[in-house]
């Protein structure tokens, strides 16, 4: 998959673009099967599939007040959408200049002209130029006079449950992650660099654990213990995170650490991606570290059953 940023001279080559438009925070079931349709009608029709997003969210440019937070940050984005067989992943840098742009120029200006579109795809409720005044309609208007189209994707739904970022932010805020997991149709991910900590796992607890540093906008679980998957050059490790303020230790800012079973090796400033898998339980205050460390063990022991029963 080809990575580009938008420029208003990009130059494409002259080709059929099949474009999936939106900015698929989390790539959901609903993202994915758009983008699927998008990737599927490309291939048919010898055509170059493209997914165009924006970056920031462009609520963050909009409404910088809104204190918006993202299922994935870009580069997740981007791992998650290179799964689906996607030809171009064109990244829309979001700021004033593109938020005043009227809806009928985004079409002509940077659909058309700058993009090539063949056809567009997007969701039901897509809103998009100055103001939020474009939507679906609009599209189909202009496509027939531009000469493209337009596919318009109905809501998708699990279980009788609608498909949206929105739902699924309150779903893993709330710790359900396995509602959480059914609508997003892959794991909750959270990615950073280990930083350096106070160092009490491996002296007080005999458990050593890497700290994550994730951006502050990052959607992150409620505070409690989970198996994770933490994938480190391309390699897979089980372990534990624990996501909280520490109460035995009488801290009150929010970490997020992992300690990965049957793994010795330093990894400071290594980039980590962990796989969400399964909540074990909510975060305790000890009256004594010993406690926490047999805590620990009982979490691990608990930690091998489930990975032992679905290997």
């Amino acid at each position: 998959m080809e990575i580009i940023r938008y420029s208003k001279n990009i130059i494409l080559p002259n080709k059929k673009y099949y474009i999936a438009l939106g900015v698929f925070d989390g790539v959901h079931l609903g993202h994915q099967k758009l983008i699927k349709l998008t990737v599927d009608k490309a291939r048919k029709n010898d055509g170059i599939s493209m997914v165009a997003t924006f970056d920031p969210h462009p609520d963050k440019i909009i409404n910088p007040e809104s204190n918006v937070f993202l299922l994935t940050t870009l580069e997740e984005r981007i791992n998650l959408i290179k799964e689906l067989g996607v030809d171009v992943f064109l990244v829309i840098k979001f700021n004033k200049m593109i938020s005043k742009i009227p809806s009928e120029d985004f079409i002509s200006k940077i659909l058309v002209d700058s993009l090539l579109v063949k056809e567009l795809f997007v969701g039901f409720n897509y809103k998009f130029g100055f103001q939020g005044k474009g939507n679906t309609d609009i599209l189909t208007k202009y496509s027939k006079f531009y000469n493209f189209k337009t596919n318009i994707l109905k809501p998708i739904a699990v279980n009788n449950t609608i498909i949206s970022s929105t739902r699924i932010k309150d779903y893993i805020k709330s710790g359900k992650i396995e509602k959480a997991k059914k609508l997003l149709g892959h794991d909750i991910t959270i990615s950073g660099k280990v930083v350096p900590g106070k160092g009490r796992g491996k002296k007080l607890l005999n458990f050593a654990t890497a700290n994550i540093e994730v951006p502050s906008d990052k959607i992150i679980p409620v505070n409690g213990v989970y198996l994770v998957e933490i994938i480190i050059h391309n390699i897979k490790y089980y372990g534990l995170m624990n996501i909280g303020v520490k109460p035995t230790f009488k801290e009150s800012e929010r970490t997020i650490e992992v300690h990965i079973i049957n793994f010795n090796k330093k990894i400071y400033n290594k980039k980590l991606t962990v796989n969400v898998l399964k909540k074990i339980r909510e975060e305790k205050n000890f009256r004594h570290p010993s406690l926490l460390k047999k805590q620990i063990e009982a979490d691990i022991s608990i930690a091998n059953k489930i990975i032992a029963k679905n290997n």
